[in-house]
């Protein structure tokens, strides 16, 4: 209470928290996947892209967070936003304060999820902060990532495009659940980059 810190709840039993692998130490400068310098995946990004997104993350994508998301995303489980909501913003604020000018912007989903799921995952881990709906999906553009391949995802044609508001940010951090291949976020960059944002960083909860 004398740190004037919020208090977190925890939704989680000890027994499962320990479940979850948080990334701590060396990870890749590129994804934020644990890894001790940058990972092939980004030298391979690096030679296709401007810049790397610097795209930082919270937790491993093992079984554990695999089951959970399956229950949160493709269950519908709205409860579950709170497990890791708490951890997401502190994150974000501690990395990109918005006094530095940073604004979030959330990954969109496109209207079929929307009304099979009724809620977009990452906007749930955020209620409660100040974000900005920058980014819009391509009308008739329905691509599941989640039964994807890896080379199918990579070849994934752009979903996004920005919305005319996102011409006035400065200092954008995409917002996501997963970070995979990056081939949805290097999209996301790209729309927001085509109308004239400078800066883009990326945070995701796992990697």
């Amino acid at each position: 209470m004398l740190s004037w810190q919020r208090i977190q709840d925890d939704y989680l039993c000890s027994a499962c928290r320990k479940e979850f692998v948080r990334l701590t130490g060396s990870t890749c400068p590129g994804c934020g996947r644990k890894w001790p310098e940058l990972c092939p995946d980004c030298r391979r990004w690096r030679s296709q892209q401007p810049s790397l997104l610097c795209n930082r993350a919270l937790y491993a994508y093992n079984n554990a967070m695999r089951t959970y998301m399956q229950r949160y995303k493709f269950q519908g489980d709205y409860r579950l936003r709170r497990v890791f909501s708490d951890e997401l913003q502190t994150a974000l604020t501690k990395w990109y304060p918005r006094w530095q000018g940073w604004i979030y912007v959330p990954l969109p989903v496109d209207d079929i999820t929307w009304q099979t799921r009724g809620f977009n995952q990452v906007v749930g881990f955020l209620s409660g902060i100040a974000i900005k709906e920058g980014l819009m999906m391509i009308p008739s553009c329905h691509q599941k990532q989640s039964t994807k391949t890896r080379t199918a995802r990579l070849q994934t044609k752009q979903p996004f495009q920005a919305k005319p508001s996102a011409a006035r940010f400065a200092r954008v951090v995409l917002v996501d659940d997963v970070y995979t291949t990056g081939r949805t976020l290097y999209h996301a960059r790209k729309a927001l980059t085509a109308v004239g944002v400078q800066h883009i960083r990326s945070v995701t909860l796992a990697r």
